[in-house]
């Protein structure tokens, strides 16, 4: 039996999430600098290693804003892309992961933009993007689907502060934040994004119907 004044304290349940805490910052801090020395080491093998640490993060980000897309695969490469290309900006090498966060929502806004123009000037609507989910739940299915139509007829702006905060959970401040804009500007777009998904809510009453149900039953 080893010496008991050597043996380390058991920690309380305070401390102990305390420590979590701190060890998971502490973990996102060190794969940033990770990643940013290996881009600066190996800019092929630093590449590689920014996909493998923030690929997760970012389909799944692309596939919430953008819903199950054609595009998809193209919009996470033209993220990583971007950050690649303006690794330079990056001041703070701990600040990666948010920073890539950032980039993300300001790729599909800009898909999503594009998107616009080309309706404008072709006047043509492109086909509806349909949603793919893992359930065997027709139901469900059909109203993501279908909430997923209403969604897509947002103006881009709009569309993205809706989501960001109402999906992905942000507080205006983050979200005035990640879209580069003003809390007043945000607060403006959530405002205007709401009165216009609830008017295009309006005029599919089932879907109404069934959205208040789901969540009378959450």
């Amino acid at each position: 039996m080893g010496d008991p004044h050597s043996q380390t304290p058991p920690r309380t349940a305070e401390s102990g999430v305390v420590c979590d805490a701190s060890e998971a910052f502490a973990a996102q801090m060190s794969d940033s600098r990770r990643v940013v020395k290996a881009l600066e080491a190996n800019r092929e093998r630093g590449a590689a290693l920014l996909f493998d640490t923030y690929s997760k993060m970012v389909n799944g980000l692309v596939w919430r804003l953008l819903g199950a897309d054609p595009d998809h695969d193209d919009v996470v490469q033209q993220v990583f892309c971007s950050v690649l290309s303006s690794m330079e900006r990056l001041r703070d090498p701990d600040k990666l992961g948010a920073w890539v966060r950032r980039i993300t929502v300001n790729t599909v806004y800009g898909e999503l933009r594009k998107r616009e123009v080309r309706r404008l000037f072709l006047l043509k609507q492109p086909p509806a993007s349909e949603v793919y989910v893992q359930t065997q739940d027709v139901e469900t299915r059909d109203l993501l689907s279908r909430a997923r139509q209403v969604m897509d007829k947002l103006p881009a702006r709009e569309r993205m502060v809706f989501l960001l905060h109402h999906v992905e959970g942000y507080t205006l401040n983050e979200v005035a934040e990640l879209q580069g804009y003003s809390l007043a500007t945000a607060k403006r777009r959530l405002s205007a994004a709401d009165k216009r998904f609830q008017k295009l809510v309006q005029q599919n009453p089932d879907l109404v119907e069934r959205l208040a149900h789901r969540r009378r039953s959450a």
